[in-house]
């Protein structure tokens, strides 16, 4: 594996290029609308992450880095599982909504939050009564969208392990230079999700675990 840093965040900004490009694939059909939105939103975002990953590279940013790497291994993880259904794709595309009426109500429930007409007459009390701000689903958590695609080895393996830089876990005294092995795991991960999204969008086709396992350099034996 090429060891210079400089150079592997170079590559890594060409690829993350040539995914942003992957957004604008045209499908094979128009039978499965929202996959197709939750992958194409995926290659996007997916894409911001590997370009700020290799702009941090060159620095002292390790530690954002892997943080960033967090995000990445969670869409490929994401984009796996809204591929065996709609109603998995749906569900996702809804998160956003549903975490937004999340925080407003609990900041509503202790106060901070309030609902006022242009009169400062406040009417918090009638809209959280009205349910409007109830969630819509319950959210289903990324380690049992990882057992049910059986990528659930991937999730304790690597998500597990990011995890700890993310909440702040990692006192572990590391350089705050960038390694290649960190830039190595942002490269297997952005390949995944690029394969995932493109092979979705251009053949209607899921990799199965083995071919997985490969596209990560996992090897044969690997049982993630």
């Amino acid at each position: 594996m090429e060891s210079n840093v400089e150079a592997i965040a170079k590559d890594l900004m060409l690829r993350s290029g040539a995914m942003s490009a992957g957004v604008s694939m045209a499908e094979k059909d128009t039978l499965h609308p929202e996959i197709d939105a939750f992958v194409r939103e995926s290659l996007k975002v997916g894409s911001q992450l590997m370009a700020s990953c290799a702009s941090l590279a060159v620095g002292p940013n390790e530690l954002a880095v892997n943080v960033l790497v967090r995000s990445i291994i969670e869409l490929s993880l994401k984009v796996h599982w809204a591929t065996l259904s709609s109603d998995n794709a749906k569900h996702l595309l809804a998160l956003s909504t549903e975490q937004i009426k999340t925080i407003f109500r609990v900041n509503a429930q202790t106060g901070i939050a309030k609902i006022v007409d242009r009169q400062g007459n406040d009417f918090t009390a009638e809209f959280l009564a009205s349910r409007r701000a109830e969630r819509g689903q319950k959210q289903v958590s990324l380690e049992v969208m990882a057992q049910q695609s059986g990528l659930h080895g991937i999730y304790h393996l690597f998500y597990r392990f990011q995890s700890m830089h993310s909440h702040g876990n990692d006192v572990s005294g590391s350089s705050a230079l960038t390694t290649p092995s960190t830039l190595g795991v942002v490269g297997v991960f952005s390949i995944l999700l690029g394969h995932l999204g493109v092979r979705w969008l251009v053949h209607r086709s899921r990799p199965d675990n083995e071919e997985i396992r490969l596209l990560l350099g996992l090897g044969a034996n690997a049982h993630p």
